[in-house]
């Protein structure tokens, strides 16, 4: 069984500011501040971790942001329809062709590896017109604040949910960061990264994916490298 392990944002889909402007409005709700969330970088992190840095540059107290997470998420998850809705979120090219592909496959887990917490994540597809229950499982930023111990989540989950266990061989981490491909090296699976987000394909490349992709249009190709890992023209 191959699992493969989708990142979100910039990956399955564009969502145009959309995320940033769901967690400024929940911040701003429950803190009376977002911090200085229009200059910060939130690209490859987690949730957990984007609210602890944005917060603690605020002056919140760390033990006061861990212990009111889930509130956050909740505050999120209830504006994110209509927040999403204005930003126009929508599939990365490529994606639903590849997605329709990798349903048919016997041989094949679909899996979400996302920084993004479980309220907003199905959300955020489903604004673009993806349907959240075709992945089996998912490892989410809500999960750990650590986007490298993600894998290993993933691959738990995957043993619980089918009775075998997933080898790190047999898992590839789809990512459109640095952060993405770090954490499939890390978790010595395939790391497949495409340049469809904010990082050019210059410096994904910087970081030694094992395979780089401009797109996920090409989808006998792409859809080869993920089941196989063998490498055949797809824009690399």
């Amino acid at each position: 069984m191959r699992l493969i392990l989708f990142d979100i944002d910039g990956t399955l889909i564009h969502i145009n500011r959309g995320g940033r402007a769901v967690l400024a409005a929940a911040l701003t709700e429950l803190f009376g501040t977002a911090g200085p969330i229009e200059s910060y970088s939130m690209a490859g992190k987690n949730d957990a971790l984007i609210i602890r840095d944005l917060l603690g540059a605020a002056g919140i107290p760390p033990a006061e942001i861990a212990a009111r997470l889930d509130d956050i998420y909740e505050e999120m998850g209830w504006r994110a329809p209509a927040i999403f809705r204005r930003h126009e979120m929508r599939p990365c090219p490529g994606v639903p062709a590849l997605l329709a592909a990798l349903q048919e496959r016997s041989d094949v887990l679909l899996g979400l590896l996302t920084g993004n917490n479980r309220v907003t994540a199905p959300l955020k597809l489903q604004a673009a017109g993806i349907d959240p229950d075709i992945f089996s499982l998912a490892a989410y930023g809500c999960d750990q604040a650590d986007r490298n111990r993600l894998p290993a989540i993933a691959m738990e989950r995957a043993r619980a949910l089918i009775g075998e266990p997933i080898q790190p061989t047999d898992t590839v981490v789809v990512g459109d960061t640095p952060a993405d491909i770090i954490c499939g090296r890390s978790a010595g699976a395939l790391s497949v990264a495409v340049a469809t987000g904010l990082h050019s394909r210059e410096t994904l490349a910087g970081f030694h994916p094992d395979v780089l992709l401009d797109s996920l249009l090409d989808t006998d190709a792409v859809l080869r490298i993920l089941t196989t890992g063998v490498v055949v023209s797809a824009g690399t």
